[in-house]
């Protein structure tokens, strides 16, 4: 999965909130500042499938 990009995903009040990042470590970078805000997060491969935190860690340490 790694290199394939990644969409990150926050409820936003009403709205929400999907960043796309080309890297793992850039999707865990910005899942973890969007759950700053109290908010659940997302992240998703490219093909929509939900990855586990602890997966989504695992391929930021391999980048």
């Amino acid at each position: 999965m790694s290199g394939v990009g990644y969409q990150v995903y926050s409820k936003n009040g009403n709205g929400a909130i999907v960043v796309v990042a080309s890297s793992a470590k850039q999707a865990l970078a910005k899942a973890n500042e969007l759950a700053e805000s109290g908010n659940e997060v997302l992240i998703k491969d490219l093909a929509g499938r939900v990855l586990d935190t602890a997966v989504i860690v695992e391929l930021a340490a391999r980048e």
